[in-house]
């Protein structure tokens, strides 16, 4: 019985969160702007405005999830994102619009940021399966990235007969996603012999931090290799620049997403393999800066590559990050994280968005691959830190 519902469990949770990201206009949407009158740099203060809300939002809807229902927050989350790509369709080039959806986005982001990991970490645990949490995580981001894949793959071929098909269709996954929450079976919180108020578990998770030291170099390293976010979202400017055709950016998309998908699927493997903490983030500054130096189609399989071989440090840091909370505020913990990662965001977007001002578009992958040499340089210097299992 336990066993069954353990499944219906996973089921659901890979199916809820794998529609969530299943969106028509990522194929689409920077480049979007760009077609739709935008320059760089409003793509950029948007990209910064996208994450400069996740960061306000984050530590709050973080501790509403240790406070109120996680299965609710990811119903009501996804309705929420699909308001952005609404607002989209009728922006007709509004900046102001565009940044609305991206309000939607963030808030709709926020509110599942910290509460699917916290969830699952928990649910595994009550199921006494905690020991596969990297296992599942892998498994959870596998199914992730063969929805990006499909979808798309799908929204390039959309978007090349019609841009607004690609951003309206995407709201269907995403109540899609609502729906399957739904059915999300979740274990009942544990009962204090105090009562604990929202604001508790912000200050719960704030002592944590503070004693925990460990966590800070997680927090530290999660926040490195997050650059990769950060340059990906001028990906499709960047196929622009190299001569890419609008109806292949869903295919690039598509071997994207395999490739990350496979990253993730066996990043439980590389658990115990200490050295690919600074060895993978230094093939991707090589991959990074010949991508910078040489604009052009081939390279794009060597950007490709340099996503696919960093994709398992996701997983694993992510996991160590859960494997070492100790507090019963796991959301807001985990919020913390996601809340210095967006915080980098807010200031890559538009640093990235001068560079390419200043200098080029290809400047900001030549900053990102020395950025990458230094943070190499800094993991190896703490490569203690990663040795110890879980």
């Amino acid at each position: 019985m336990i066993n069954k519902k353990y499944k219906s469990f996973l089921r659901n949770y890979y199916i809820s969160s794998s529609l969530y990201d299943f969106v028509f206009a990522y194929a689409i949407y920077n480049v979007l702007f760009n077609i739709r009158g935008l320059s760089i740099f409003e793509i950029s203060l948007l990209l910064s405005w996208w994450a400069l809300t996740s960061v306000i939002l984050e530590i709050p809807s973080g501790a509403l999830a240790d406070y109120w229902s996680r299965k609710k927050m990811l119903v009501i989350a996804p309705i929420i994102k699909s308001l952005c790509f609404v607002v989209w369709f009728f922006a007709n080039g509004d900046f102001y619009l565009y940044a609305l959806g991206f309000l939607f986005w963030s808030i709709g982001s926020s509110l599942v940021s910290g509460t699917t990991e916290a969830l699952l970490y928990d649910e595994l645990t009550a199921f006494d399966k905690k020991d596969e949490y990297e296992k599942v995580l892998g498994k959870k981001k596998f199914y992730f990235h063969i929805a990006l894949a499909i979808s798309t793959i799908s929204g390039g071929f959309i978007a090349h007969y019609n841009l607004d098909w690609a951003l309206i269709f995407s709201v269907i996954p995403l109540l899609l996603s609502a729906f399957f929450a739904l059915f999300i079976k979740e274990t009942p919180k544990a009962k204090s012999t105090e009562e604990i108020h929202y604001l508790d578990h912000i200050k719960s998770a704030y002592k944590e931090i503070k004693q925990n030291k460990i966590l800070l170099y997680f927090f530290a390293y999660a926040v490195g290799i997050s650059i990769f976010g950060g340059i990906e979202e001028f990906d499709q400017l960047y196929y622009q620049l190299a001569g890419l055709p609008i109806f292949a950016f869903g295919i690039v998309g598509f071997i994207w997403s395999a490739f990350n998908s496979v990253g993730s699927y066996f990043a439980h493997r590389l658990k115990n393999t200490h050295w690919i903490y600074y060895g993978l983030p230094f093939f991707g500054f090589v991959l990074m800066l010949l991508v910078g130096l040489f604009p052009s189609i081939p390279m794009i399989v060597l950007l490709l590559l340099s996503y696919f071989i960093t994709s398992p440090l996701e997983v694993l840091i992510d996991s160590k990050v859960q494997h070492n909370i100790k507090s019963i505020s796991r959301a807001t913990v985990t919020s913390v994280n996601r809340l210095l990662i967006n915080f980098s965001g807010v200031i890559l977007a538009p640093l990235f968005g001068l560079i390419g001002k200043i200098w080029n578009l290809q400047a900001i992958y030549i900053a990102t691959a020395i950025f990458l040499l230094l943070f190499t340089i800094w993991t190896f210097l703490k490569r203690k830190v990663f040795i110890p299992s879980g």
